[in-house]
């Protein structure tokens, strides 16, 4: 019994000590690379809108793939700041300057007052797929967004066509 846990402490210890040399030679950047992969930004102003809005709003829509089983799900967080009268979000099929459908709703409970700060946050799924995509699966979405063909769009009564826009793009 001694010996069984004294082999198991070593392997054990063999173990962090072969972590230790890997992030040490590599770095833990190298080594933890890959989860970068599935985050994904998007960077909103009204100078990215098509045609340019101008507007002192500013804001930051922040996206991680997550699987679930056999599917994915997108975990994602929308912050806005300096900007009143949001009557929705969502994200658009479109590449940089050029607009496009509504493929997946971020946010659709109009508000009146001023928002700095997160204004929602959640989890897409399938289900929550629309226009196009109604029907298709998230990886179809994120295929989208990895190929540059996905921006979010933020709408308010000022500007019912969208007051703040970003591309979606990788975070690495």
């Amino acid at each position: 019994m001694v010996t069984k846990i004294k082999r198991v402490a070593t392997l054990s210890t063999a173990a962090a000590v072969l972590l230790l040399v890997a992030v040490g030679t590599i770095g833990p950047t190298a080594l933890f690379a890959q989860q970068n992969f599935n985050m994904f930004t998007a960077a909103l102003s009204g100078s990215n809108e098509f045609p340019p809005v101008t507007t002192s709003a500013t804001g930051v829509a922040n996206f991680q793939i997550f699987p679930v089983g056999h599917q994915e799900i997108l975990k994602y967080q929308l912050y806005l700041k300096n900007i009143s009268g949001v009557t929705g979000a969502h994200i658009h099929n479109g590449k940089q300057g050029e607009n496009g459908p509504v493929v997946a709703d971020l946010y659709g409970n109009p508000t009146t007052g001023k928002i700095n700060g997160l204004l929602t946050a959640g989890t897409l799924t399938e289900s929550k797929l629309t226009g196009p995509l109604t029907g298709k699966t998230i990886d179809i979405l994120v295929n989208m967004i990895r190929s540059g063909d996905a921006y979010v769009n933020v709408h308010t009564t000022q500007n019912q066509n969208g007051e703040l826009r970003g591309q979606i793009s990788s975070s690495a």
